[in-house]
């Protein structure tokens, strides 16, 4: 089938500046893939980068979208993996467009979709994959653990189903009560209004004064944090599982850090600095199709690619769980 010269696609040019713009259709390396992008998520993320300064400084213009699936249409003559006419979900960026490229160096994290996993759910495969890492990797959840999430969105509510699926006894913390509703749905005991709530008195009768094995942070916002630091107690682990923007800064006491022996830990993506856990994807496309982490839940909102501004504006304006992309419907 002959492909077109051009296609629509979405463009970050700088803080407040997203474009809809004509480009031409990617071209291929023998190493890569071309897919026909079907769906793309809409992660934090690149509402973060398209509203504040970014901690890792962008060069614009780049297309943000990272959450995507679709059908393989060109395959490289070195690829020996996939196949024309294959449902795929990608990584990398690019999937605000119609079409969009799979290099080689992302080749190791796409997936084939399951027949019984949808183009959107497929989207989710990544996000679940970060929330695998955070909760096995990061903070070494085990059966009997008190784990307390701050925050119960997308990711937050993937970050509870994966730990209370590790035996962990999960509280969440959430001020709508839309999230918290589903924060008990996806395997939550307990749940907290932070509004009406005090959050360290609910933890401490939660655990009978013990404090939290682990807190895991999904709000990148400096107080939430260093309240979060709060919730553990000796030999507690604190993740840091949301980013904010460039700049940000918390204040912490060292004594509760030093003398109850906690651990701060990042937690990004699938990991960094050569130490991805790549096997986190096939795990997470497992899920989805098992049925494990019912993803369809989560969404809430679908809009078009060229509504992608009226999609940010109801995402900015809160209110939204998963917001999706439909490409190419």
């Amino acid at each position: 089938m002959a492909l077109p010269s051009t296609m629509k696609e979405v463009k970050l040019f700088g803080i407040n500046d997203l474009r809809i713009i004509e480009s031409p259709v990617p071209t291929i390396k023998p190493d890569e893939i071309l897919v026909k992008v079907r769906v793309c998520g809409i992660c934090p993320t690149e509402i973060r980068k398209f509203t504040v300064p970014n901690y890792k400084p962008i060069s614009f213009p780049v297309n943000p979208g990272h959450e995507w699936t679709g059908d393989v249409v060109q395959v490289g003559s070195e690829v020996k993996d996939f196949r024309v006419g294959w449902r795929v979900v990608a990584e990398g960026e690019g999937g605000y467009a119609e079409y969009a490229k799979i290099t080689a160096s992302n080749l190791v994290y796409a997936q084939r979709l399951p027949e019984n996993v949808s183009y959107e759910e497929g989207t989710f495969v990544e996000p679940l994959a970060d929330c695998l890492h955070a909760v096995r990797e990061r903070a070494e959840v085990i059966a009997g653990d008190r784990v307390v999430v701050i925050g119960a969105g997308p990711m937050g509510l993937g970050i509870i189903a994966v730990a209370a699926r590790s035996g962990a006894n999960v509280m969440a913390v959430e001020p709508v009560k839309e999230r918290r509703d589903l924060a008990v749905e996806f395997g939550a005991e307990i749940v907290v209004d932070p509004t009406t709530q005090d959050v360290e008195s609910s933890v401490l009768d939660w655990t009978s004064g013990r404090r939290a094995n682990v807190g895991m942070v999904t709000v990148g916002i400096p107080e939430v944090i260093e309240s979060g630091i709060k919730l553990v107690g000796e030999r507690g682990r604190v993740v840091l599982f949301g980013g904010g923007g460039a700049g940000q800064m918390i204040t912490i006491d060292p004594n509760w850090i030093h003398y109850k022996e906690i651990s701060l830990i990042g937690s990004s993506w699938i990991g960094v600095g050569g130490k991805e856990e790549t096997e986190l994807y096939r795990i997470s496309t497992e899920w989805i199709s098992d049925g494990k982490f019912p993803v369809s839940r989560l969404i809430s909102h679908r809009f078009p690619l060229v509504d992608i501004h009226k999609a940010y504006e109801a995402i900015m304006a809160g209110g939204t769980l998963k917001v999706m992309l439909l490409i190419n419907e």
